[in-house]
This record gives C-alpha cells, sequence and structure tokens, in this order.
C-alpha cells in the first residue's frame, strides 16, 4: 500500500464525534425565554467541566503504547469495508497484501520469495486458487406476439449460472412453478399433461414459503428440496431448450437479491440462467395472457399450481464461457540470521484473508460485509508488529551473535481449506527440515480475562519446558491445549509436514465471527497486544536457542486416540470420490442440530478436506468436547457451511 493511503486511513481512524451529554446541553430550538448572562455563564462552566473531565479520542490513543497503536491502526485498516472483506482474487485483497508489505518493508524486512530467473527477490509466493467459469457473452431477449422485442441486462436484469452449460437456443415461454418434482402432500410443480420440450423454461428458486417468506416444508432453513440439483434435474429430463431460475420475491433469505450461485460445476446440458425478480415482471407483463404479477405467480406456485405455457411471447437465450483461474499469494518477508543458526528457520504466520460478503464459510449467509477484524486482521497485525520489533533486535544484537532467520508470512486462502500454507509447505521456498518451529496466530483480538489458548507445546520434545517459563512471565493468562487438533488454520499444514509449531487463538469463542459482526470496534486491543508480546518473548528465545526441538511423532496420525466427541452423523464414501455421504443422522445429535441431513456430502471438516471416512475419523480424534468445528457439505448441487457446536467450554 502506499504511505498515502496508510495516512489517510490514520487520520480517519483518530475521527470522533461531540458527546451526546454536550449537545443535550446546548439545545438548538427552545421555546423557553431567553437565558440570563448569569444562567449562560454557568451552563458554559458546566460545559467546560465536562469537557475537561471527557478525554479525546486522540488523546486516549496517544496515551498507549507504541506498539498498541500500532495494533489499533493495524485492525482499523485491514477490515475497513474498503478491504471488501479480504476475499482472495478481489481488489480488497490486493490492498491488504500491499499493507502488509509496506509494513514489513518499513521494518527492513527483506523479501522472503527468490526469483528462479535471477531477478530480485519479491514478498508474493503466487499459487493457483482453482478455475472459475467466467461469462464470455450472454444475452437474453423476448420477443412479445404483440409488441416489440426487447433484451434483458447481463448481470443486472440476467446472468449466466455455471450450473448449466453454454450453448444457444430459442422457443416458447413455460412457466414451472419451483421445478419440484414430488413434495410433501402430493405436490408437484409439473403437469402431466404438459410439455417442456424444446422451450425455455422459468421457475422460481427457493421452495413453497409462508407469507414470511420461509419454508413451508422445513422448520429451520429450506428443505433439501430447495436446492439446484433436485429441481435442474427435474425440469431437464423433460428436454427443456434452456432453464431460467428467478429470484422469488418476498423470500426470507439474502440470495433472492443475487444473481449469483455457488454451484461450482454444470448439473444440466442445457445454458440455465439466474433472473432478478423486476426483470420476471417484464417478461411477464410482455408473455403472461393473464397479466399476473410475479408474486401472484410465486402464491399460486406455494400452494402447488401446476406448470403452463406463456403463449404471449418467446424467448432467445445464448451464452458462452471462459476458464479464468483464480491466483492467490502469500505475503513472504525474512529476517536473515547469522552465526551457525542462520541456516535454520522459524516461521511466523497468520492468515490475511476473509470471508468477501460472506462468499461461503459464513455463519449468517451471504450479502453482507465480513470485515474480519477478528478473524484474522488482530493475528495478521501481531505478525506484522513482531516483525517490527524483531527486527530491532536483530539489528542492536552482537556481530558475533548467533540467530536464526524468521519468515514472516501473511497467507491467503485459509478460510477456504488453508489453501496458502499447504501451498507453501508443498512448495517451500527455504527447507522443511530446517524449520524448526511454525508460529501461527488466528484470532487474538477479542481474548476474555486475557485468556489465550496455545496449542502445540507438546508438538516436540521437551518444548513444553522450555516455553512454561515464558507463559508464566507474560501478561496472558495462557491456557494449554494438549489437544494434537489440527484447530482448522495454518499451522495444521506445517503439523502435517513434521514441523513443531505453537498456535494462539482466544481461548473463548465468541458469536461473531465468521460474520458480519466481526468489527474493528470489538477489538481487546491491551488485551491482544499481551498475546503479541508473548509471541515476540517466545521467538526470541527460540532464535537464539542453541538446540532446535524434535518433532513428536506421537502428535502425528493419532489412530490410538480415543474419540472423545460424537457427532451423530453415519458416513461411507461416497461412489464419485466427491467426499463422504451421510447415510444417517442421529435425532437431536450435534450434527442433526446443525442443519446435517441424510443425503449430504461431507467434502471438508475443520478446513480439511475429507475423502475417505478414514480421514474424518483423523479429525475427530483430535476434537474436544468444546467450541465448535466448521463442516462444508454439497446438497442438490449447492455447497452449504454448517458449525458443529461441540459442547461448552
Amino acid at each position: 500500500m502506499k504511505p498515502s493511503m496508510h495516512t489517510s486511513f490514520a487520520l480517519a481512524s483518530c475521527c470522533i464525534l461531540a458527546p451526546s451529554a454536550l449537545l443535550a446541553q446546548t439545545p438548538l430550538f427552545s421555546d423557553a425565554p431567553a437565558a440570563t448572562k448569569a444562567q449562560e455563564s454557568a451552563v458554559a462552566a458546566d460545559n467546560s467541566s465536562l469537557a475537561q473531565a471527557t478525554p479525546h479520542l486522540h488523546s486516549i490513543i496517544q496515551a498507549l503504547p507504541l506498539d498498541t497503536q500500532r495494533f489499533n491502526e493495524h485492525i482499523i485498516v485491514l477490515s475497513s469495508p474498503w478491504m471488501g472483506g479480504r476475499l482472495p482474487g478481489t481488489p480488497g485483497m490486493e490492498f491488504a497484501m500491499d499493507y502488509m508489505e509496506y509494513w514489513l518493508k518499513r521494518a527492513g524486512i527483506e523479501p522472503g520469495v527468490p526469483s528462479s530467473d535471477g531477478s530480485p527477490a519479491t514478498f508474493r509466493q503466487a499459487f493457483d486458487l482453482g478455475g472459475r467459469r467466467v461469462a464470455k457473452d450472454q444475452s437474453v431477449s423476448i420477443t412479445p406476439t404483440a409488441g416489440a422485442a426487447f433484451s434483458l441486462v447481463p448481470n443486472q436484469d440476467v446472468q449466466i449460472s455455471g450450473l448449466g452449460k453454454e450453448g444457444s437456443a430459442e422457443g416458447a415461454l413455460a412457466f414451472v412453478g419451483y421445478g419440484i418434482e414430488e413434495g410433501p402432500e402430493g405436490y408437484t410443480s409439473f403437469s402431466a399433461d404438459h410439455s417442456l420440450e424444446g422451450k425455455i423454461a422459468l421457475c422460481f428458486r427457493f421452495e413453497p414459503m409462508n407469507t414470511e417468506g420461509k419454508s413451508l416444508w422445513s422448520g429451520e432453513g429450506w428443505s433439501a428440496q430447495a436446492g439446484f440439483q433436485g429441481k435442474l434435474a427435474a425440469i431437464a429430463k423433460r428436454k427443456p431448450a434452456a432453464i431460467v431460475v428467478i429470484n422469488p420475491p418476498g423470500a426470507a433469505d439474502p440470495r433472492a437479491t443475487s444473481l449469483n450461485t455457488s454451484g461450482g460445476r454444470a448439473i444440466v446440458d442445457v445454458p440455465v440462467f439466474m433472473m432478478s425478480t423486476d426483470a420476471a415482471e417484464r417478461v411477464l407483463a410482455a408473455a403472461d395472457s393473464k397479466s399476473r404479477s410475479v408474486m401472484e405467480l410465486r402464491q399460486e406456485a406455494d400452494k402447488g399450481g401446476a406448470s403452463f405455457d406463456l403463449a404471449g411471447a418467446t424467448a432467445s437465450v445464448a451464452a458462452s464461457y471462459e476458464e479464468k483461474k483464480t491466483r492467490a499469494e502469500n505475503v513472504i518477508g525474512l529476517l536473515k540470521g547469522r552465526g551457525t543458526l542462520a541456516s535454520e528457520y522459524i516461521v511466523i504466520g497468520g492468515h490475511l484473508d476473509h470471508l468477501g460478503n460472506g462468499d461461503f464459510g459464513s455463519r449468517e449467509g451471504p450479502g453482507r460485509l465480513h470485515p474480519g477484524a477478528d478473524d484474522n486482521a488482530s493475528g495478521a497485525a501481531g505478525v506484522m508488529i513482531i516483525a517490527d520489533d524483531l527486527a530491532q533486535k536483530y539489528a542492536a544484537a552482537p556481530t558475533d551473535a548467533n540467530l536464526r532467520s524468521v519468515l514472516f508470512m501473511g497467507f491467503s486462502a485459509e478460510e477456504s481449506g488453508l489453501n496458502g500454507s499447504r501451498h507453501y509447505v508443498e512448495h517451500p521456498l527455504y527447507p522443511i527440515k530446517d524449520t524448526v518451529l511454525m508460529m501461527n496466530f488466528d484470532m487474538i483480538g477479542r481474548m476474555t480475562k486475557d485468556r489465550l489458548s496455545v496449542t502445540g507445546a507438546n508438538s516436540a520434545k521437551g518444548m513444553l519446558e522450555w516455553a512454561k517459563p515464558i507463559f508464566d512471565r507474560g501478561e496472558c493468562t495462557v491456557v494449554i491445549n494438549e489437544a494434537m487438533g489440527s484447530g482448522g488454520s495454518d499451522h495444521a499444514s506445517f503439523r502435517a509436514a513434521g514441523v513443531p509449531f505453537l498456535f494462539g487463538i482466544i481461548a473463548d469463542f465468541h458469536a461473531d465471527y465468521h460474520t458480519s459482526r466481526d468489527v474493528s470496534e470489538l477489538i481487546e486491543r491491551e488485551s491482544g497486544m499481551k498475546a503479541v508480546r508473548l509471541w515476540e518473548d517466545l521467538a526470541w528465545e527460540m532464535a537464539q536457542r542453541p538446540e532446535r526441538f524434535v518433532f513428536d511423532d506421537q502428535s502425528g496420525p493419532m489412530r490410538g486416540t480415543q474419540i472423545r466427541v460424537r457427532i451423530g452423523m453415519r458416513t461411507r464414501d461416497a461412489e464419485d470420490g466427491s467426499g463422504l455421504e451421510v447415510s444417517d443422522v442421529t435425532k437431536d445429535s450435534i450434527s442433526d442440530k446443525a442443519g446435517v441431513l441424510k443425503g449430504d456430502h461431507v467434502v471438508k471438516f475443520n478446513k480439511i478436506s475429507i475423502k475417505t471416512r478414514e480421514d474424518l475419523v483423523n479429525e475427530l480424534r483430535k476434537l474436544e468436547p468444546k467450541g465448535e468445528v466448521q463442516v462444508v457439505i454439497t446438497r442438490a448441487g449447492e455447497e452449504k457451511t454448517l458449525f458443529l457446536k461441540l459442547g461448552d467450554e
């Protein structure tokens, strides 16, 4: 990030409004008689005393230690709406990486990514985050039998969906309700004598709703009938030329205002478009002989109205795709060691990315900005501050001191499956065998009573005994987590490669993570800095320690460890290798309460990809009966993130 941008954020972070108590004593309009000079003087004196007693924000900030001021500023900047939730592949994530790179440079940290062609090293380690299909061309036009033809606006009225194939089609319009083959009490969207062959089929998203826009068939959320896979398959087998899915009016779901879908692969072999409610109103005005509104059609479909033609117009649709790869980058800086330890490395990292607008992994669904102040602007801020402080300590150390090299890493794509840290481990820039310790920060900004959970102190022989005195003299209350679970964060990638690790995170989780409520105003600045100073002390001690730790193999697969959590889910390997198929869910179990359904496919558990039942069992062995675990499932062609509540602290 450019210095001018940094300056503007710093100024923005210090703005305040006048205290409401002062405003309350100085009414702008009043029917009371004019105040006497004595009364005015008394009010002025009261206001002056109150103003003196009310601290100004700039005074509060200036009174904080410099490192706490920096922590405050880093979190405000990284969680600003301008960063857009730091989703990999977006401008906001690019801004965040620029910002971290700027502060590493300012601290005197060298670029940590050497080039292969002799060009200067950089701070960026790039990697592919998978491909996505992007519409190259798309068009939808409507030709009424009476009246002028008109076109719909791509990406505003309509948008091609990855749920179908590219291609073109022209035909009559037909309405098929919610596109549901068979629902409760004999519900169906299809008339037995109505043909869809060669037509452009229009259907609603979701499933029949009540007056509040919620499902008629599910007590919470939507049933499996609402998914794309079932309805698109039911329509496609009737051989339409294309399918258009309409966002229904009044639906109590933020996705009803979006043309985006989460489907990553084609479900049917015809083009599939998403259409806004407003565009559907214009289409119906031209095509429906009964002049019904979209809401009136929805209400008919809610009751089970059968399919029929919209004979007043025809449609022409076309779309083509191009494949675009999403590129992500880890930010990596190097503080060179010296002497006999210079060729050994300590990694201090934290993920820089978050969820954008809740595009995936959200606890409240998509559609709102997820600032990610605690998760993980707080951890990334800690990494930058430690980089600055350690650089100063290295510069002040005797020239003949033996010091390990330190790598500072801002990982990308952690939220989508530890992708950045896994890429580094699989493509290390410095030998993994010489990486003696990985220290990971994830969510350190909302500690309760300064309680920091530390996992991994027993990941190497003798490391807990070494770390315990440092824990004891620190300002945090360290809660040592003896379970060797992956913890769903980037240290898991290093642990899998046999690197000793320490993982710091708040000991008491709050309900705001992975929601739009994870904002900078709620960060406990002073408490978070206690964690940062503890991590810095550990890193400085490790930088000088003559001996390296030996990874404890007992912290590996953990096959003999008893499973302490029963989640109430029976699974079997999916035939297509896509994960685990849920064959049964125990009533009132952890999985049942989280919304897992029979027939779901588990693809990730605690951010770890799941291919076999053995994968799931290994992850279950790492859990303790407290906190939550994130589970990603696919249901009817849509990906969903659920949270299993394992128990209380």
